[in-house]
């Protein structure tokens, strides 16, 4: 869990909430005495926007209903002084962007064509069997690039893993002698990591990012609790400026008790330093929660099971490459700070190590990469299964390139709303190769 410094009174107050549409532009106002630093990102399914102010009071604010591309606007106050706002976006509104505007907030809303679906009927609660109508279905494609930046799971769903690629944007993390940059590095393999577990009907992967931009600690770690998340893996790439010869790869795991060499501490500390040195944010080195006991114990369960997970992904690095520590090093890593997800930091090779960055440039080597961890999960899941992933009854459909929904919901007897449900999609993209579980006796 990520520690902000706590003010010891109320540096903010929010007044008031407001928000103006001009053309496809809805603004959100939020009115404020003082200007708080903040923090935002957005999270999918239902689509949002999410801003957390730091040290803001919420004052006597009146509700906010529907308007073009939004459906409202949520206020909550977190234990450490923080408020949390949650704009629900509508139909295809996107966040913008948000700025300060003096003391006052602003969120602006790209609505889209959101503003003709806010009154759109919802879908029956009892839909009847749909027949084979391919008019709405997505054909299958070979090669499915994640579309959505976040996409979280329903409570009941398969089980969730969270692929957190490193850096990104201003933050390029480490660099190679051949200039390779580990933000784009780990970017890939988070990608094809997402595309494998993607074919699996019990494991719904989501990505952090999906693009070169820059996303903070903090944010990172929102991602996965919003998601509710059952494993959370960060990619990154390691560097030992001082021995060129040092290669292989590793997975670190979260130390309450300091790190266990002091190499695993300078890394720690240089992955930590990433929104200090780019956006600003200032991290505590300690977490006041963590002194509660439930949290204790949530926490160092949390850690054993990390410890297992990272023990598994290097038993599948171990077949593609040198290894650069064999039990796992422990190190106070700021987005693995959550006490109840467990949670691996995976350093795949050391750019610094000129044949390595040389194989990192190499797609079929991330590929190998990306299945070394898949297996590493895999293999932890059926160590620890948990309760979303207890089998059903049901059996296994392989998708074949041109199926839809439609078609084989028809083949099953069912509705093309009950498929979906019961495989937890979100929507009738399909991927050649990807298992969906059919009712028991289909």
């Amino acid at each position: 869990m990520l520690c902000l410094p706590t003010a010891s009174a109320w540096a903010a107050q929010l007044g008031g909430v407001s928000v103006t549409t001009e053309g496809t532009t809805s603004t959100v106002r939020f009115a404020l005495d003082a200007a708080p630093k903040f923090h935002y990102f957005s999270l999918d399914d239902p689509a949002r926007a999410v801003i957390d102010l730091e040290a803001t009071h919420i004052g006597d604010v009146a509700p906010v209903g529907r308007h073009p591309g939004l459906t409202g606007v949520r206020l909550a106050r977190h234990g450490d002084g923080s408020t949390r706002a949650v704009i629900d976006l509508a139909g295809g509104a996107h966040l913008a962007g948000v700025s300060a505007a003096g003391h006052d907030l602003v969120a602006r809303i790209d609505t889209g064509q959101a503003a003709a679906k806010n009154d759109a009927p919802s879908r029956p609660s009892a839909p009847t069997p749909a027949p084979a109508d391919d008019s709405t279905d997505t054909p299958v494609r070979q090669n499915k690039e994640p579309e959505a930046l976040y996409t979280a799971a329903r409570v009941n769903g398969p089980v969730v893993v969270v692929i957190d690629p490193g850096h990104g944007g201003h933050d390029s993390g480490t660099r190679g002698a051949n200039g390779l940059m580990e933000k784009t590095v780990a970017l890939s393999i988070a990608k094809k990591l997402y595309a494998k577990l993607k074919t699996t009907a019990s494991v719904h992967p989501v990505l952090t990012r999906t693009d070169d931009r820059f996303i903070g600690l903090r944010e990172r770690v929102h991602i996965a609790q919003e998601n509710h998340a059952n494993l959370f893996v960060s990619i990154h790439q390691n560097a030992y400026p001082d021995d060129h010869r040092v290669d292989g790869g590793t997975c670190y795991v979260l130390s309450q008790h300091g790190a266990s060499d002091s190499k695993a501490a300078q890394l720690a500390q240089f992955e930590n330093s990433a929104d200090r040195r780019v956006a600003g944010v200032e991290f505590s080195d300690t977490d006041p929660t963590l002194n509660a006991v439930l949290t204790d114990l949530y926490q160092n369960a949390s850690i054993d099971d990390a410890d297992s997970l990272a023990h598994d992904i290097i038993g599948q690095f171990s077949r593609v490459g040198p290894i650069y520590r064999r039990t796992p090093p422990r190190a106070n890593f700021a987005v693995l700070r959550d006490p109840m997800i467990p949670s691996v930091l995976c350093e795949t090779a050391f750019l610094s190590n000129p044949a390595q960055a040389r194989r990192l440039k190499s797609d079929a080597f991330r590929d190998q990469l990306a299945t070394a961890m898949f297996n590493g999960i895999m293999a932890y899941f059926k160590e620890h299964p948990p309760e979303r992933m207890a089998p059903t009854g049901g059996s296994l459909y392989t998708v074949k390139s041109g199926d839809t929904l439609s078609q084989i919901a028809a083949r099953q007897n069912i509705s093309v709303d009950t498929l979906m449900s019961i495989n937890h999609l979100h929507d009738r993209t399909l991927v050649a190769g990807q298992k969906l579980e059919l009712p028991h006796g289909r």
